[in-house]
């Protein structure tokens, strides 16, 4: 298993109670149902939820929703009270996903073009980096590489993608992408100096958001958890920034020479 079990075990207990927490202190700005299903994707960790297909199991839904009105009613408890008691409510749900070695959106290790996919949205090209580690796992022979292994690695895999999408929509002329990645230098250091917010934000209840809560091993990232927890706010937001594909192009080819 890939990550292994236990791992995967603490991530999902752990996550689920930061989006658990998120939910309990904006109960007052936003309906509690609404947050739980839209600013979270606690449900995409339980055996309730088809990852492939994107939606719930046969019947699952109504169990669901009878889970959120439950969580719901622990809302006027105090937090650390909400938080067990929601726990407990949720826990044989992550347990039998686990046994059924159904993986999370956050441990794919496929796509299209190394770490990287697209899909065309509002006549641009909608950027998504959906792999675990962010690394391309077929070409990855190593259990670790180094900054400028990474740098390289990625920037070729991007380089794959905007020439297939420069050869299959020549049209297209903006390329976007709405992640916490964005504000995370590492991963901004891929795009040139126009690749710059819009000020437009993602839907939270997606790895867009969730995201930077998982590290390299498939648990949960302490660090950010840790900022998490004591200010109430999200390291990274998850805002969309966007350039021109030529733009991106010359910067990748211009990078790949310096590498």
């Amino acid at each position: 298993m890939f990550p292994s079990k236990k791992i995967q075990k603490n991530y999902v207990f752990k996550i689920s109670e930061l989006m658990l927490i998120y939910c309990f202190k904006k109960k007052k700005e936003k309906n509690f149902i609404d947050l739980i299903n839209n600013d979270c994707d606690i449900y995409r960790k339980t055996d309730l939820y088809n990852i492939k297909k994107k939606n719930f199991l046969p019947k699952k839904k109504e169990v669901w929703k009878k889970i959120t009105l439950k969580l719901q009613s622990f809302t006027n408890l105090k937090q650390e009270e909400f938080l067990k008691k929601s726990i407990e409510i949720l826990r044989p749900h992550f347990l039998k996903r686990i046994k059924n070695n159904t993986k999370l959106v956050e441990y794919n290790t496929y796509a299209k073009f190394g770490c990287f996919n697209y899909s065309i949205k509002d006549r641009k090209v909608d950027l998504h980096m959906p792999v675990f580690q962010f690394i391309d796992h077929k070409r990855a022979k190593r259990k670790s590489y180094n900054h400028g292994q990474k740098f390289s690695m990625r920037a070729q895999d991007l380089f794959s993608l905007v020439k297939n999408v420069k050869k299959k929509h020549p049209k297209v002329k903006i390329i976007q992408m709405g992640s916490w990645l964005n504000e995370y230098k590492p991963f901004r250091n891929l795009f040139p100096k126009t690749w710059k917010s819009t000020n437009k934000i993602k839907k939270k209840n997606s790895i867009a958001w969730w995201g930077q809560f998982v590290d390299v091993t498939g648990n949960i990232h302490k660090k950010n958890a840790k900022f998490f927890i004591k200010n109430f706010k999200f390291p990274y937001s998850g805002k969309f920034y966007q350039c021109r594909i030529e733009d991106l192009n010359k910067f990748i080819l211009s990078s790949l020479r310096k590498a």
